[in-house]
């Protein structure tokens, strides 16, 4: 792997691979955690008061706090809860 990256090259590779990470992270949690935890680390997200912490009123970084929740709940919703 010679080729030199561009910052935006480098950057994406680097949100590839924490989407990577995060996703064998959340099969682990998926395996191991009850569903009260993962309901509890939703919620931990959803509790981030957007008027007061400085970090969240950054539309980056709000929008990031919505695609974690989301992919938490998404993760989590149990497959067969039609049957």
């Amino acid at each position: 792997m010679s080729e030199q990256l561009s910052a935006d090259q480098e950057l994406v590779s680097d949100v590839v691979a924490c989407q990577l990470v995060i996703k064998q992270i959340l099969d682990v949690i998926d395996v191991i955690a009850p569903v009260e935890v993962r309901d509890k680390m939703a919620a931990q997200l959803k509790s981030i008061d957007f008027a007061n912490q400085p970090a969240a009123a950054d539309p980056v970084t709000r929008r990031a706090i919505q695609k974690a929740i989301s992919l938490i709940e998404l993760k989590f919703t149990p497959q067969n809860e039609a049957h």
